[in-house]
């Protein structure tokens, strides 16, 4: 890129050369930046390639368990909640230290301990962790579909419940199709009430993720209405792999 000090300036195209004004100054550079079909012929461009195709698998994954939550996401206290997911998809494919480059997949860095160890973690509400409202008194099973879990600490008042829900996503990994599954809403109006939870989990492959949904709900006239509340937790109770 250079800047055009001569007496013939011009704006836009001139053969292999494009001239425009930026920031008050004249500048000209060769026509140029990437073309799609030369990524997809030329050896320079094959790590790019390779790049390409571990993050599209990987933004597939995403937008499916995004779609799969969009019911309860709205009353998540955070923003860029796509990006927060694919983050952790694309930190999970990266665990995959023994495919080379262009080659790794998530499913194989679920399988090491540090992969399950961050899909393990993943809270939609960054702001509080499931954990710090809820706790697990009995495991989820995905054999009977069932987890127990005890409220103690949000703040309930009035007529402000906690509404708590188990939701199952099931994402196949080859054509990134999910299913939803929930038990719907159960209202909890005291803390250290036992709640137990059961769901039919269908026999499918792909990946399985079992969540934990609990936000206050407000009841006046016997209309529920959902707070977004930093209060809120949202995240990952067990998931598995079924091939």
């Amino acid at each position: 890129m250079a800047k055009n000090v001569g007496l013939i300036q011009f704006n836009g195209a001139l053969g292999d050369l494009v001239s425009y004004e930026r920031n008050g100054v004249q500048v000209v550079q060769r026509k140029g930046g990437f073309n799609s079909e030369r990524i997809k012929t030329e050896e320079r461009y094959a790590s790019v390639r390779k790049r390409q195709s571990e993050f599209g698998k990987c933004a597939k994954l995403s937008s499916a368990i995004k779609r799969g939550l969009d019911h309860w996401l709205p009353w998540t206290p955070n923003a860029m909640i796509y990006n927060y997911i694919q983050s952790v998809v694309m930190g999970v494919k990266n665990c995959d230290l023994d495919s080379e480059k262009g080659a790794k997949t998530f499913e194989k860095g679920l399988q090491t301990a540090a992969g399950a160890n961050l899909l393990r973690n993943m809270e939609l509400n960054r702001k509080r962790k499931l954990n710090a409202g809820m706790r697990v008194t009995q495991p989820f099973d995905f054999a009977t579909g069932t987890v127990q879990v005890v409220p103690y600490n949000y703040k309930l008042k009035n007529k402000v419940k906690l509404g708590v829900t188990l939701v199952v996503l099931q994402v196949d990994l080859a054509t990134y199709d999910y299913t939803v599954l929930d038990t719907g809403l159960q209202l909890c109006e005291r803390l250290d009430a036992v709640l137990d939870l059961q769901i039919a989990v269908p026999e499918k492959s792909g990946l399985m993720a079992a969540f934990l949904f609990a936000n206050l709900c407000d009841c006046t006239s016997n209309t529920l209405f959902f707070k977004r509340d930093v209060q809120m937790g949202f995240g990952i109770l067990d998931f598995k792999v079924v091939p």
